[in-house]
């Protein structure tokens, strides 16, 4: 029987056992992402950055207001925020794992040697939308672009009474 942490990691779909080399564990499309996610869980640099081809690119997500524009065009490699948050959380948070992520709603769709998978992150303030592309290349499915984008929750307004006069 399989821990909660091997059935999310991807090993169940892969149908490799843990210790099994990060090749085989990336040979579908959906045990690629869950590797790259379980690295980021556990802000494992080197395996993050493993998980992505040499031409990748992406477009970071944003928090519900932004003052400068220039973080949110189209970057390369790993998305930055992701790189930011997985040298801060060690700092900060014991671990590893430093941080959970649960992806809902996962689909991934084969396009020949491309993969589309998407997939939502609860917050309590908001809704993650996760669309990340992937291509089998000779050493197992590499990220090729991530698309992160957030929806934010409507803070209500003041009852009246409440209202400054």
């Amino acid at each position: 029987m399989l821990t909660r942490r091997e059935a999310l990691s991807g090993v169940a779909v892969a149908g490799v056992a843990p210790g099994a080399s990060a090749a085989k564990r990336n040979d579908s499309p959906e045990a690629a992402l869950q590797a790259f996610l379980r690295a980021f869980e556990d802000c494992d640099l080197p395996r993050m950055e493993a998980a992505f081809a040499s031409d990748a690119s992406y477009f970071d997500r944003a928090s519900d207001s932004v003052q400068d524009l220039g973080p949110y065009h189209r970057g390369k490699g790993m998305p930055a925020g992701m790189r930011q948050l997985a040298l801060e959380l060690p700092q900060t948070v014991s671990g590893p794992p430093y941080h959970r992520i649960e992806p809902q709603n996962l689909a991934c769709e084969i396009y020949g040697a491309l993969a589309l998978c998407t997939f939502e992150l609860e917050h309590p303030d908001n809704l993650g939308r996760r669309t990340v592309a992937l291509r089998k290349q000779k050493d197992g499915w590499k990220i090729v672009h991530i698309h992160a984008s957030n929806v934010y929750r409507a803070v209500p307004d003041p009852a009246p009474s409440s209202r400054p006069g």
